[in-house]
């Protein structure tokens, strides 16, 4: 018994402890592992697959729970088809968001009037063109990589943008296979 719990306290640690140290390694642009990861999420034209977001609040110590497919494109941006708990719509692209809801009454908000989603939509497409230089600009970026698993965090240089996102994280081992992002109240989206 000693010894599961031990092993889970050494499982969680390990993880607790990854995040901690990815803060404190901002990425190496010249890094060969760095550039191939760059390479690798900017070759994907285009990339479809089911996803599970846990969004969770902290203020009321409750986790929301949705689930379906998803698109994402560097060039049309993010299209997250939810399925659970009930249906919805929403695409997200450099110019302008769209969420259709389960009535099938959508609202639309144009990236002109809004500076932190137009600077969110525009970062999110930087990462999968590989504009490197964009994300520069706009993110300190660390980077770390633990045997075959690698990790990239994003966090926002502007303080108006930390407000509305704190962070991101990419992890994946050949390919992407988490996005978290965390908004400026400490709630992961």
């Amino acid at each position: 018994m000693v010894k599961i719990y031990f092993t889970i306290f050494l499982f969680w640690s390990g993880i607790l402890f990854a995040k901690d140290s990815l803060w404190d390694s901002p990425a190496d642009f010249n890094s060969p592992a760095f550039a191939e990861i760059v390479q690798t999420l900017s070759s994907v034209k285009k990339q479809e697959g089911s996803f599970i977001q846990k969004r969770i609040v902290q203020k009321i110590q409750r986790v929301f729970e949705s689930s379906g497919t998803f698109l994402i494109s560097g060039k049309d941006g993010i299209i997250l088809n939810v399925e659970k708990p009930f249906a919805s719509r929403s695409e997200i692209s450099k110019e302008k968001m769209i969420q259709v809801f389960p009535d099938g009454t959508s609202v639309e908000m144009n990236a002109a009037n809004n500076a932190v989603f137009r600077e969110i939509a525009a970062s999110v497409q930087a990462i999968f063109n590989g504009n490197l230089e964009s994300l520069q600009q706009k993110f300190d970026i660390y980077f770390v990589t633990q045997k075959k698993k690698w990790t990239i965090g994003l966090r926002p240089k502007e303080k108006m943008i930390q407000k509305a996102l704190a962070s991101i994280l990419l992890e994946g081992q050949k390919n992407l296979e988490k996005v978290e992002m965390l908004d400026g109240e400490g709630n992961i989206l």
